[in-house]
């Protein structure tokens, strides 16, 4: 893995809000087995992510390490959280949590696999936007993970590109690995406490505006259908290289019933088969009852796109249209 690098809004996240370290861990061994090598990046809940290598077994992994400046009891729950709802879910489209543990200087840490490769957020920078295959081919691996994730009550809550890494593996440069739970929820569950007044309020709206719909940037109650409307926009961005919903990066439309905008509009120089960019704006829906009820059924859509022959449209005719042609 290599340090990401950090796009501006849409992609910043809301909350909970990344700081930087108070302290570079580099050539700390945590737990007795791991020496830390060098700093990668840093993920959410105010951890740092590091190349480290078992001492003994010589094997690289990744280890992501709370801030010991911000181990309050609620910064590690979510961060065990994070490991725990990672751990429970096995796909090849999900990076694989090796161990959580505490150090002997109450460090607490989580061992990753190390990827060698990059986050979509920078593939995007550099190479955005995609062509179409590309992005059919990246958004069915997110999508596969999801149903994976869904399957268990896992919602993961924060779909972007950032959390989505590219890796080379089985013949192909885009393997994509999805990433970051630490702000994904079990069943859509929405933490509510009590103010002073007694009164029930919501828990902290999180995730990253762009990306999430308006049941969850409200607060609240969603279930896995806001993790659908996520990779519906980072379709719609890899392919654009803008949002779906107008008004910044906030999804906040001045109509509820407002609808996104159409791809073709976006980027009218995009080729993309009409029934791939039906399948992107039903996912994108303001209404959740209007996209895909669940992550299998949007698979499904997406790899019969993959199996339908598709021909470019044809270039239009300027005599057809009553224009000029150049040779006139």
């Amino acid at each position: 893995m290599h340090e990401p690098k950090r796009s501006r809004e849409p992609d910043a996240p809301r909350a909970p809000c990344s700081r930087r370290p108070s302290v570079d861990l580099t050539g700390r061994v945590l737990g007795g087995r791991y020496e830390l090598l060098r700093r990668l990046g840093h993920g959410g809940s105010g951890a740092t992510i590091y190349e480290a290598e078992h001492v003994e077994l010589r094997r690289r992994v990744a280890v992501k390490v709370l801030d010991p400046g911000l181990s309050d009891a609620d910064t590690v729950a979510r961060f065990t959280h994070e490991a725990h709802a990672a751990a429970a879910l096995r796909s090849e489209h999900i990076i694989d949590i090796i161990e959580l543990a505490h150090d002997d200087s109450e460090l607490v840490f989580m061992v990753m696999e190390c990827l060698e490769g990059e986050d979509l957020a920078v593939t995007l920078a550099q190479d955005g936007p995609l062509d179409w295959r590309r992005v059919l081919s990246i958004g069915t691996q997110v999508c596969e993970a999801l149903v994976t994730a869904h399957a268990r009550g896992v919602v993961h809550c924060d779909i972007k590109p950032g959390n989505c890494f590219r890796i080379t593996h089985g013949g192909t440069a885009d393997f994509i690995k999805v990433l970051d739970f630490g702000v994904s929820s079990f069943g859509g569950r929405v933490a509510v406490t009590r103010g002073s007044d007694g009164r029930r309020t919501s828990g902290p709206v999180i995730g990253t505006p762009g990306y999430m719909p308006q049941e969850q940037l409200r607060g609240g109650p969603y279930d896995h259908r806001v993790d659908i409307f996520a990779l519906g926009v980072l379709m719609f961005r890899l392919l654009t290289d803008k949002m779906p919903y107008s008004g910044g990066s906030l999804f906040v439309p001045r109509r509820p019933t407002s609808g996104p905008i159409a791809l073709r509009r976006a980027a009218p120089a995009v080729e993309i088969p009409d029934a791939f960019e039906a399948v992107i704006l039903k996912s994108v829906a303001s209404d959740p009852a209007e996209r895909y009820p669940s992550a299998a059924e949007m698979l499904a859509a997406l790899r019969a796109v993959a199996d339908t022959p598709w021909a470019p449209r044809l270039a239009r005719d300027p005599l057809a249209w009553g224009e000029r042609s150049s040779a006139a």
